[in-house]
């Protein structure tokens, strides 16, 4: 069991009391931040953002770039080590998991979450990747011809369900009835809203009043969808 901060969507500034609200859950006063933003093969100006925002927690930063350089096993394993909390950028959900599947970072990153040695988080691609499979606009991603998203599969499955970021986009709403598709229950987040594991526990927050979040399942071929609670994080 171990700790973990799926965030749907938004901006550093819009998303600001969520990514405060993970590093508490560090329990460190000055928590060290690796940064991992391979699915926007590491984005130069997408590292510098992320770096002046979590240093106004108080935090070190670091990053991982995987697309920029080579990492012995000895450099990642004292990278993820040093980290108290790990942040995964959004971008291209598919080429990031390829990526990292051929240093073996998926599965130091289970490793970390079974150990509960660092808190887990990301947005947008960095919060699909803890689930079974998600709906991503990746090229590499399983879809119909001319059809804008499909599934991201071969993710860590840390939980057994599909998720959908950024639902309140246009239309992301197909996930509804691609959920058939896989016989999977699902989860879709609204912008600026988070799933959130805490030592087993299970919840969501939102940084935003309006913003809103569902659980869904087909049963007897019927969808069922539920709408989440979720505390407002100020």
């Amino acid at each position: 069991m171990g700790r973990v901060v799926a965030i749907a969507g938004g901006d550093l500034q819009s998303s600001f009391s969520i990514n405060r609200y993970a590093v508490a859950l560090t329990k460190k006063e000055q928590a060290n931040v690796l940064f991992i933003g391979t699915a926007s093969k590491d984005n130069v100006l997408y590292i510098k953002n992320i770096k002046e925002t979590f240093r106004n927690f108080r935090c070190e930063v670091k990053d991982l770039s995987l697309t920029r350089r080579e990492y012995t096993e000895q450099e990642l394993d004292a990278l993820l080590n040093w980290a108290d909390l790990i942040y995964i950028g959004g971008g291209d959900t598919v080429y990031m998991m390829n990526c990292w599947k051929k240093c073996g970072l998926d599965i130091k990153l289970k490793n970390i979450y079974r150990n509960d040695s660092a808190v887990l988080m990301g947005i947008s691609a960095g919060a699909i990747c803890w689930f079974h499979c998600g709906l991503s606009d990746s090229e590499e991603a399983e879809k119909p011809e001319g059809v804008a998203y499909g599934w991201a599969n071969g993710m860590l499955n840390l939980y057994p369900a599909a998720f959908c970021p950024h639902y309140d986009e246009k239309d992301r709403d197909i996930f509804d009835t691609m959920l058939a598709t896989k016989g999977l229950s699902g989860l879709a987040l609204e912008r600026d809203t988070a799933f959130v594991e805490d030592g087993g526990e299970y919840f969501f927050i939102k940084s935003c009043e309006s913003v809103k979040g569902y659980y869904m399942v087909y049963e007897n071929n019927t969808l069922k969808k539920t709408e989440l609670e979720m505390q407002l994080i100020e």
